[in-house]
C-alpha cells in the first residue's frame, strides 16, 4: 500500500481521494511490480480502498518511514572514487499540511548535492527545533567520512562542528551578525593573502555578467 501511495503521489495525486482513485485504476502488471500478488482464495489482486490508505497513513511512524526510504536511496546513491561528496542540511515547512492545532509540519532534511536525493529526513516537533534535530538527522546517514556538509547560519554551532569532525566529515558554515565574536575573529583573518582557487561562472542572461557599456 505504501508503494502504491508513493506511485500515486509521483503521478500527481494531491489528496487521499485522488490517491484512492489512482490505486483503483492501477493496471495488473504494476500491482505485480509493487508486490500485489493474488492470494490462493482470491484470484483477483485486492486493491486497498481510500479509507484503508487513510488509516494506514495516520497510524504509520513518519520518521521510521523516512529512515527506511533514506537507507534504500543511500544504497543506490553511488559516487565515483575520489569524487568530493556534498550534503546539504536544510529545513522547510510543508505547504497544505498542518497538525490538529494548525501548526505547520516542519521537516529537516539531508540532501545530496550531486543527485538531489534526500538521504535522511526528520519531523521537527513542536517542542524541539532544527538545532536539536541536526545530529539525530545525520545519525541516519551511515557514512559521512570525507563528506562536506553545508547548512545555513542557524546550524553554525560548536556542537555541530565537533559532531561532524568526530565522524570524519568536513563542513562549510555561514557566520552572520548574530554571532558577533566569531564574525570579528573571521574578519581579522588575512583573507586578501589567500589566492583564489576558482570562481563560479555566472549563468547566461545575468545582468551582472554582462560587460559595462
Amino acid at each position: 500500500m505504501l508503494a502504491l501511495t508513493a506511485c500515486a503521489v509521483l503521478a500527481g495525486a494531491t489528496s487521499l481521494l485522488a490517491v484512492g482513485e489512482w490505486i483503483a485504476d492501477t493496471p495488473p502488471h504494476l500491482l505485480a511490480l509493487v508486490g500485489g500478488h493474488p492470494g490462493p482464495l482470491c484470484p483477483k489482486r485486492p486493491l486497498p480502498a481510500e479509507t484503508t490508505v487513510r488509516r494506514l497513513l495516520t497510524r504509520i511512524d513518519g520518521d521510521a518511514l523516512d529512515r527506511a526510504v533514506g537507507c534504500w536511496l543511500a544504497d543506490r546513491c553511488t559516487h565515483t572514487a575520489g569524487e568530493l561528496r556534498g550534503l546539504a542540511v536544510d529545513g522547510k515547512s510543508l505547504r497544505g499540511a498542518a497538525r490538529a492545532k494548525g501548526r505547520k509540519i516542519h521537516l529537516l532534511a539531508a540532501l545530496d548535492h550531486t543527485t538531489g536525493i534526500v538521504l535522511a529526513q526528520l519531523d521537527v516537533q513542536e517542542k524541539t527545533s532544527e538545532i536539536t534535530c541536526f545530529q539525530p538527522l545525520l545519525d541516519n546517514v551511515t557514512d559521512l567520512a570525507g563528506t562536506v556538509v553545508t547548512s545555513d547560519a542557524l546550524h553554525t554551532q560548536r556542537e555541530h562542528a565537533d559532531y561532524l569532525l568526530s565522524r570524519d566529515a568536513h563542513y562549510i558554515a555561514i557566520v552572520k551578525g548574530n554571532q558577533k565574536k566569531l564574525r570579528r575573529q573571521l574578519k581579522s583573518l588575512p583573507w586578501k593573502d589567500i589566492p583564489l582557487q576558482g570562481r563560479r561562472p555566472r549563468p547566461r542572461g545575468d545582468p551582472q555578467s554582462r560587460p559595462p557599456p
